[in-house]
């Protein structure tokens, strides 16, 4: 059909019964309902969750009866009797009787020819056969729960929730591996398992193309029709496919993948279904199916490929019996079968009972063959408050009879399952059942009474009852952290919880804060994990974690000693630096106090760092302060005072030169860097400032932009950029260093010449050989103008340079005014 993927709504809304029973019956280790190991009328027996039926060739018909872990037999007098199983959730038993062994939430059984019967023993994982004429019980497939085994013998494979079982005419077994998306086969002749459909990918994909390469999601019925045709109820596709047995080509024949109910009297392949299951063909190829979510049994007409409405009225709940069989009323069914006359057989799964579709001369009727299916109306009332708190409370069954004697069971349904809760004793025909243990969520409970010699069966109207959510007082300390730290680990306690849960709850804190959140007050929201968290509720502790300002350090300091003496007008210049006593630069301003007096407001720079200059200040003596005035998420701070005499005398013009920025880098040789400084004038200084820098690596250039500062300083700011060589590590001679030593031997043998020159002057040999001497001189001259320089400086490793910045003035006098200031660079060898 060409889809891919499919929505699934309903698959939150009614969990198909194979899930179901995950949750179902932890309970039941309670009081339970006790086997039925004699054989009574199958009438008077509560089911819970009757599930798989087959009959046969006698007649007798065998159900899984899921939520009691047990399987039954009706014979065809109507007694029913426990074949397998004691009742009892678990495994064990293999090659012992079946009824001494226990099962796991059985959900599928089949029949073979030589009269044993495979059951699939759904939440142990294995399928387990009984040999219904010893009665002894052995596993045949499966272990623990996975995927694995396909060509190998079926008791060393992997299963994963099996359900569905069918048996073609050669005793082949095939299996709905449920929880690995999987059709599954074991060859009869060799014991060997394999997989016939499906990839084990949850989806929806393979029409018209080989089973093996579709995918299937969560199939849970499985039929096969007389010319070995396998069907299947691919549950959560909402859709019915055939696996033509020719071909091994998979089809879609009921269903367009949307959950609903439509479709009746049209093509099935139109229809929409809700979470089909159970799958049965009769001898003409029609093919039943249980509807389990629209609460119908249909069937598809093998001639014309048109589905109709058999059984159900579409209501959930329980009606109709007596009555034609699409006026009645199921819910949930789960499966169907064909008795040996072709009676239509089903599990009411949710109306714990297995009816029957009987045909008479005046039409087809429905009634019920196994469960309490007739009972005292108003017999049994149960009661209890409309809601209880999780751990508390109980529920309340009386019977309205003369003095009867047995117990009462108390079933709980939801709207995933119903399970058994429990049974208590009937005194004084009042049973009570404690629902302490009843997990939080809504319930449509029941109670039902078996009956006594002299009193007969009957069963409660629903109770809808709530179970709340328990509250449960969350405490943690105060938390208080400095702006900067690391959020710490939360932690706290818990109170209310009690004591069956201490084990199946925990507690996490967690908060909107985290590393770098500004300084603020921050909720702490408590999270519940653990089985029992559903159980309870907490709300929000009545503390929180705040993060508080960090603290920090501001330093103040002068270009002259503290205390020193200057002239009236002259310049002083004052820096400033604040840190974090965290992490972090502080933001904001800084103001510079005379005393008590402010002079004026500054910001600080991005690396915390504020310059004040004045030439204002008057003659005696001042104590300076600084005061940082704290930010969001910093505190406020104050330096150490310094004193500063001023005396008498001229006002000068004059100018002061810092670096602002960063004051070190560190670079790569080859590379270049920026350094930044600012320039303040006072006293209207009227000469330009020329800059110069000194200390630099060898052969590297320093310029400045702008290159001179004009008069009155505008800009007040310059860049210098230092440009650096290419250099390496060398670890041999250069050639200079070679042309110096040949030029040191040359000058030696430069006398020696001389001398032959005064004894010999002239001579053909000496002038060749003074001819030889200036060429080789030259030619190394040459050579070594043409070389990088190897200066030890830059071929060593890491070198630092304190390079000295200097501007220089002329005062009004032609007296030379000169500021300097010191910056650091760095630097590394290329390689």
């Amino acid at each position: 059909m060409g889809k891919q993927s499919l929505p699934r709504p309903l698959r939150t809304n009614f969990v198909p019964f194979r899930i179901a029973l995950a949750l179902l019956l932890c309970v039941l280790s309670l009081s339970r309902l006790p086997a039925q190991t004699t054989s009574v009328s199958a009438l008077t027996v509560p089911l819970v969750l009757p599930s798989a039926i087959v009959f046969d060739s006698a007649g007798n018909l065998y159900f899984a009866e899921t939520g009691n872990h047990v399987i039954r037999k009706v014979d065809t007098s109507g007694n029913l009797t426990t074949i397998a199983g004691t009742g009892t959730q678990g495994f064990s038993g293999d090659t012992g009787p079946a009824t001494s062994a226990t099962l796991d939430s059985p959900q599928g059984l089949a029949l073979d020819a030589a009269n044993n019967l495979y059951l699939a023993d759904t939440h142990n994982h294995r399928i387990r056969r009984i040999n219904l004429a010893t009665g002894l019980i052995t596993t045949i497939a499966g272990s623990i729960p996975g995927f694995s085994g396909d060509g190998a013998p079926a008791l060393s494979a992997q299963l994963n929730l099996p359900t569905g079982l069918a048996i073609d005419a050669s005793g082949n077994l095939y299996l709905a591996d449920t929880g690995n998306h999987r059709i599954r086969k074991i060859t009869s002749t060799t014991g060997l398992i394999t997989t016939i459909a499906g990839t084990g990918t949850q989806g929806y994909s393979g029409d018209g193309a080989p089973a093996l390469s579709a995918a299937i999601d969560s199939p849970t019925g499985i039929g096969i029709d007389a010319s070995n045709n396998l069907y299947l109820a691919d549950t959560h596709n909402h859709s019915i496919r055939k696996i033509t047995s020719s071909t091994g080509l998979i089809t879609t024949i009921a269903g367009t993948g949307l959950p609903g109910f439509s479709g009746d009297t049209a093509p099935a392949s139109a229809a929409t279904l809700a979470l089909p299951h159970g799958l049965t063909a009769d001898a003409a190829g029609n093919l039943y199916l249980a509807d389990t979510a629209n609460h119908r049994i249909r069937r598809i007409d093998a001639t014309t490929g048109l589905i109709t409405t058999v059984v159900g009225d579409g209501t959930q709940a329980f009606a109709g019996d007596n009555g034609p069989p699409t006026a009645a009323s199921l819910d949930s069914p789960t499966a169907t079968s064909l008795s040996p006359a072709s009676s239509l057989t089903l599990s009411d799964t949710g109306n714990q009972r297995i009816r029957q579709v009987e045909t008479q001369p005046a039409g087809s009727i429905i009634t019920t063959i196994a469960g309490l299916g007739s009972t005292t109306p108003t017999a049994l009332t149960l009661t209890a408050p409309s809601a209880i708190a999780y751990g508390t409370g109980q529920l309340t069954a009386n019977l309205a009879t003369s003095q009867a004697t047995g117990s009462i069971t108390f079933l709980a349904t939801t709207t995933t399952a119903t399970e058994t809760l429990g049974t208590a004793p009937l005194l004084s025909n009042t049973a009570t059942f404690s629902t302490t243990t009843l997990p939080a969520g809504s319930y449509s409970l029941t109670a039902i009474y078996s009956g006594d010699q002299t009193h007969p069966s009957t069963q409660s109207p629903p109770l809808a009852l709530t179970i709340t959510p328990q509250q449960l007082t969350a405490t943690i300390a105060p938390i208080f952290v400095l702006y900067g730290r690391p959020i710490p680990s939360l932690s706290g306690t818990l109170s209310g919880v009690l004591p069956q849960d201490a084990a199946n709850l925990a507690a996490t804190f967690i908060t909107t804060a985290t590393d770098g959140s500004p300084a603020g007050t921050y909720p702490i929201t408590p999270l519940l994990t653990g089985p029992a968290a559903g159980n309870y509720t907490v709300s929000a502790p009545s503390t929180s974690l705040t993060i508080t300002p960090a603290g920090t350090v501001i330093t103040l300091s002068n270009l002259v000693a503290t205390g020193t003496t200057g002239t009236t007008g002259s310049s002083l210049t004052l820096t400033v630096h604040v840190a974090s006593t965290t992490t972090g630069t502080p933001t904001g301003s800084v103001t510079l106090l005379d005393g008590s007096s402010p002079i004026f407001t500054t910001p600080l720079s991005s690396s915390g760092d504020a310059v004040f200059l004045t030439s204002l200040l008057a003659q005696g003596s001042h104590t300076f302060t600084a005061v940082y005035d704290g930010s969001t998420n910093f505190t406020p701070s104050v330096s150490t005072p310094q004193l500063i005499t001023v005396g008498t005398g001229p006002a000068t013009p004059d100018f002061a030169l810092s670096a602002t920025g960063s004051t070190t880098q560190t670079i790569l040789s080859g590379s270049s860097a920026s350094f930044t400084f600012a320039v303040q004038t006072e006293n209207n200084l009227s000469s330009p400032i020329t800059l110069a820098a000194t200390g630099l690596p060898n052969l590297a250039t320093a310029s400045f932009n702008p290159a001179t500062l004009p008069p009155g300083a505008t800009p007040n700011s310059f860049t210098m950029t230092i440009a650096t060589p290419t250099t390496v590590a060398a670890n041999r001679p250069s050639a200079h260093g070679l042309y110096q030593s040949f030029l040191a031997g040359v000058f030696l043998l430069c006398p020696l010449a001389g001398a032959a020159v005064r004894r010999r002057k002239h001579t053909t040999a000496t002038r060749l050989l003074l001819i030889a001497i200036a060429s080789v001189t030259l030619t190394l001259a040459t050579g070594c103008g043409a070389r990088i320089n190897a200066d030890p400086q830059l071929t060593s490793p890491a070198k630092s340079y304190a390079i000295t910045v200097t501007g220089t003035a002329t005062s009004p006098t032609g007296s030379p005014l000169q500021h300097s200031a010191t910056v650091t660079l760095t630097l590394n060898p290329a390689s």
